[in-house]
C-alpha cells in the first residue's frame, strides 16, 4: 500500500466526530461489494476471527479482504515461508486462513486472501526465522542506486522489498500464490505492495546483469561504445533509459500474469484483484505498477485504487478515472477511513457509487474499531451508507461457478521445525 496510507502497518486513526450525522445514501445498490481490509493481527485467535466476521455481517459487508502475507511470512499453514511471529501465543495448529473461510462462509461473507507481494520486511533488526527470505536469500533483495537497501519504513519506502526481475524470487512468490488459491476455498486472491518502492529501486547486481542480458542483441557498434565509455556500474540504465523503464515493468507484468494464469487455471471462479495506486501514470511510471495493463490483458478481475485523500472530489476523480479505464472490469474504491470519520467515509462511498465503482473497501477492520470507538463507526456507517444487505455484483467475463467445499483445504499441514518469525 502507500507509503503512509500503507494498508499493512498504517498507524493514524481519526475519531468519528462527536454528534456528527451520517451522509444519507439515496440509493444503495443490490449488488455492490462491500469490502473490508483485516489486517492480520486482527486475526491472531479464533475469538479474534470470529469477532471480524460477527461485525462485518452484522454491519452488511459481504467481503473480508484478510492479510495473510504480511512481511515474508504466513498467517496460515505453510511450507514455503515461516509462521508469522504475531501467532507465537496462538494454540498449535491454529490456521486463521482456515478460521475465516470457514467461518465467513457459514456466514454469507466472501474471503479474499490479501497478500503482499514485493514486499518482504521492515523493522529495526533482522527477521527471527532462519528461513525468512532476508536471512536465506540475501541475493534477492533489491537496491538503490548505491546498492543499499531499507530495513525501515521512511517517508520514500516502506522496508525492503524483493527483486521482481530474479527468477527465483518469481519462482518463489508463484509458489505462494498459487499454494494459498489451491489449497484454501478463497473467493479471491489479492495483490498488494506489487510493484517497486519506487524508480530509485531495483539497481542489485543481478537486476543489472539481467537487463545487460537483456539489451545486449539489441545494441549498435555506437551503443555498446558508449556503455564501455560510461564505464559505471549503472551504464546500461543511463544509455537506455527508456529500454529500462519498460523491461523493469515487464518484469511485474510477468509475475501478475503468470500467477493468474495460474490461478484461473485451476479455479476460473476465484477474483484476482490488487490494491494499486490511484494515480496510474504515477504507478506505471514510477513503482512499474502497470495496473492499466493487468486489467486490459484479462490478469485482473478488479482494482482497488487506493483513494486515500481526505478530499472527496479527489477520491470521486480518481475513481472515475479508474472505472473509465477499467471497462467491463470491477473497479473497488479503496478508502482509507482510519483518518477519517464515519460521515467522511459515507460521503466518499456515496461519491464512489456515483461515479460507477462496483463497491468499496475501507481500510481497516482493526482502524476502525479500536481506540474507544467500539463499533459506533461501524453503525454510523450502516446506518448511512448500508441501510440493506447487498449481493455481490458477478464476474460476468467468467462463466464458470464454485461449489463452497468442492476443492480440498488446508487440514493443520504444517512445516515442522521452524522457529517462529
Amino acid at each position: 500500500m502507500k507509503l503512509v496510507a500503507s494498508v499493512g502497518f498504517a498507524l493514524l486513526v481519526c475519531a468519528s466526530r462527536p454528534g456528527a450525522r451520517a451522509a444519507a445514501t439515496p440509493h444503495a445498490p443490490a449488488e455492490e461489494m462491500r469490502g473490508i481490509w483485516v489486517v492480520c493481527y486482527s486475526l491472531n485467535s479464533p475469538q479474534a476471527v470470529r469477532n471480524v466476521v460477527r461485525e462485518a455481517k452484522l454491519h452488511r459487508f459481504n467481503t473480508l479482504f484478510v492479510q495473510v502475507r504480511s512481511r515474508g511470512d504466513a498467517w496460515y499453514d505453510s511450507e514455503l515461508e515461516p509462521r508469522a511471529r504475531g501467532l507465537s501465543g496462538a494454540r498449535a495448529g491454529f490456521d486463521p486462513l482456515r478460521s475465516v473461510v470457514e467461518e465467513g462462509h457459514k456466514s454469507g461473507l466472501k474471503v479474499h486472501a490479501w497478500l503482499n507481494t514485493f514486499l518482504t520486511w521492515t523493522g529495526k533488526r533482522m527477521p527471527f526465522a532462519r528461513d525468512h527470505i532476508l536471512n536465506a536469500h540475501p541475493d534477492w533483495i533489491a537496491r538503490d542506486r548505491d546498492n543499499y537497501f531499507q530495513m525501515v519504513e521512511t517517508s520514500n519506502v516502506e522496508g525492503t522489498f524483493v527483486q521482481p526481475s530474479n527468477p527465483e524470487v518469481q519462482a518463489h512468490l508463484y509458489r505462494v500464490f498459487m499454494d494459498v488459491a489451491t489449497r484454501y476455498d478463497v473467493d479471491g486472491i489479492h495483490f498488494d505492495f506489487v510493484r517497486y518502492a519506487g524508480s530509485g529501486y531495483d539497481f542489485a547486481a543481478g537486476t543489472l546483469q539481467r537487463f545487460a542480458r537483456y539489451m545486449e542483441p539489441k545494441m549498435s557498434e555506437a551503443g555498446r561504445a558508449a556503455v564501455e565509455k560510461d564505464g559505471s556500474r549503472l551504464a546500461y540504465v543511463h544509455m537506455f533509459s527508456d529500454e529500462w523503464n519498460e523491461w523493469r515493468r515487464g518484469q511485474v507484468t510477468n509475475l501478475v500474469g503468470r500467477i493468474s494464469e495460474g490461478i484461473h487455471q485451476k479455479k476460473p471462479w476465484v477474483q484476482v484483484s490488487a490494491a494499486v495506486f490511484a494515480d496510474a501514470r504515477d504507478a506505471r511510471t514510477e513503482r512499474g505498477q502497470d495496473w492499466p495493463a493487468w486489467l486490459h490483458e484479462g490478469y485482473l478481475d478488479a482494482i482497488c485504487p487506493m483513494t486515500y485523500s481526505t478530499n472527496t472530489e479527489v477520491v470521486a476523480r480518481q475513481v472515475a478515472n479508474a472505472v473509465r479505464i477499467a471497462g467491463e472490469k470491477h473497479v473497488y474504491a479503496g478508502l482509507g477511513s482510519w483518518r477519517l470519520s464515519a460521515q467522511d467515509t459515507a460521503q466518499k462511498i456515496n461519491r464512489a457509487r456515483s461515479a460507477g465503482a462496483k463497491g468499496v473497501n475501507i481500510f481497516s477492520y482493526g482502524d476502525v474499531t479500536k481506540d474507544g470507538r467500539n463499533m459506533s463507526y461501524l453503525d454510523s456507517l450502516t446506518r448511512s451508507s448500508f441501510a440493506s444487505r447487498a449481493g455481490v455484483p458477478p464476474m460476468r467475463w467468467r462463466q464458470s461457478t464454485h461449489v463452497p467445499g468442492d476443492q480440498a483445504e488446508s487440514r493443520g499441514r504444517r512445516k515442522s521445525g521452524t522457529k517462529d518469525e
